[in-house]
């Protein structure tokens, strides 16, 4: 089910500049970089990422090449790509040195989004009052917003949140250029570290980090996290997510996922278009994967239509999550929480605004499904956005979310694949800690997919291998 298969033909569009480099690979043609480059001004500067061979070269050799066509750089500590400041004609140049294997424009991604009843849908609450596993000692990377661990008492920095990092302000400033006397800046590197709250203006990451592992503190239990006992470690990229700082974050995982021991990062955000395994996102997740950490994505909202799923979430490393109810049906009770979909004549399972594949392809397709529909989690005092965006479901106490008067202070409702792909990642944490922390990604995905309740009715494009059982995975894994 998991899908292994990358072909060469599989790659975007690429073009060999023979007249410089007679064997030369072939260079990934980016059409975000062709459109900004098509109205930039010769002198207009603009960040790019540099996806090199690794075996043709290293990062400081790649990085004195660009300084010497003029451009700034800033290297990554353990990624094969270089972030570059350049002219329209200096990215030309770039283009054509050996061993570049594509240039990309650093573009503007979107967080995919618009506990109760969800986490009891899965089983998770089983595995903890059964097993007695909460994913103790598992650490958590939270790619996201931020975290308001100040605030929240679900979410309590350090004890809970035990690193909170949150990007510098200005990207355009900390590019080295050739003849300057400091050594290129490391996008690792480039974060504030030990914030109590990163998160500005979102909420979006503070309501993910709560389905994954929040404490339940303020609600006496009621809205707990799929994994409550996993320690939380939250890298806020902004209110604005781009390119860059989303490396910068794979970065910094792959820098303290000892210290921390990260062994999941949840990424609730993506973009569109084709899958691209030369993409520096998915370069990215690929090295973060192949260090033994789980790469779990949003499959995105654009559906119902076919092929609308998050190329990201594609790649054959990484886990794509779509959006469901977060009550299976019951033939015994009509009751179904589930009213931001269509469900078109079949049982009301899936979201109709998850993103769907492309059926019978190998490849284009979610892996597997979890709750995404009416989300009660963990609300950021600082989270203006989805706090204005979802006050009309928080304070409608007939409505799917019914959060009490006294919860709503610290809980907040939203709906996505945002909302889905934590539930997973939680569960991840929880298998984690019953096989001892041991377990491969490529173990994560088999065991979750062959655990997957079956959704009758749904094709696998729609779908992945079913709706996530957390208890029958843990127990799959369990020593």
């Amino acid at each position: 089910m998991k899908r292994w298969l990358l072909a060469a033909a599989m790659v975007a569009g690429a073009a060999c500049d023979t007249q410089h480099d007679a064997a030369a690979p072939q260079r990934t043609v980016d059409p975000a970089l062709r459109a900004a480059l098509a109205s930039a001004l010769p002198g207009d500067r603009l960040v790019v990422i540099v996806n090199y061979d690794e075996a043709a070269t290293t990062s400081d050799a790649m990085s004195a090449a660009i300084q010497n066509v003029g451009s700034g750089v800033i290297q990554f500590n353990n990624l094969d790509l270089v972030a570059a400041f350049a002219t329209p004609a200096e990215i030309t140049a770039i283009s054509a040195l050996p061993a570049v294997q594509g240039v990309y424009a650093n573009k503007q991604l979107r967080y995919s989004a618009m506990l109760h009843e969800s986490v009891a849908t899965i089983g998770a609450d089983a595995v903890r009052t059964q097993l007695g596993i909460t994913g103790k000692g598992i650490g958590i990377a939270i790619l996201d917003s931020g975290i308001d661990g100040l605030y929240n008492p679900d979410l309590v920095y350090p004890t809970k949140t035990v690193q909170n990092i949150k990007v510098l302000a200005n990207l355009n400033d900390l590019f080295t250029f050739k003849g300057s006397l400091k050594n290129p800046a490391k996008a690792a590197n480039l974060f504030v570290e030990n914030l109590p709250n990163s998160e500005t203006s979102v909420g979006h990451g503070t309501h993910v980090a709560g389905i994954t592992a929040g404490l339940g503190a303020a609600s006496g239990g009621y809205y707990t996290g799929v994994a409550p006992g996993a320690n939380l470690i939250g890298i806020g990229t902004g209110d604005v997510l781009f390119i860059f700082w989303a490396l910068a974050g794979f970065d910094y995982i792959l820098d303290h996922r000892t210290a921390y021991n990260i062994k999941v990062v949840n990424n609730s955000w993506g973009t569109s278009g084709p899958f691209d395994p030369k993409d520096p996102i998915n370069k990215a997740s690929k090295k973060v994967s192949s260090k033994g950490i789980t790469v779990v994505f949003a499959a995105g909202n654009d559906g119902p239509g076919e092929n609308t799923l998050n190329p990201y979430s594609v790649a054959p490393w990484v886990i794509g999550v779509a959006a469901g109810c977060k009550s299976l049906p019951d033939p015994t009770n009509s009751a179904i929480h589930c009213a931001d979909q269509t469900p078109q004549g079949r049982d009301p399972v899936l979201a109709d605004f998850s993103s769907r594949g492309i059926p019978g392809d190998p490849l284009y397709h979610p892996d597997i499904t979890a709750p995404g529909v009416h989300i009660v989690s963990t609300r950021a005092s600082t989270g203006t956005v989805l706090n204005v965006l979802d006050a009309n479901h928080d304070l409608n106490l007939t409505s799917t979310c019914a959060i009490s008067v006294a919860n709503a202070p610290y809980y907040t409702c939203a709906s996505g694949t945002s909302m889905a792909t934590p539930h997973v990642v939680g569960v991840v944490a929880l298998m984690q800690e019953a096989a001892g922390g041991n377990l491969t990604p490529d173990r994560i995905a088999s065991v979750l997919i062959q655990t997957a309740r079956p959704l009758p009715g749904y094709a696998l494009w729609e779908v992945g291998a079913g709706y996530v059982d957390a208890l029958a995975a843990v127990n799959a894994v369990r020593r």
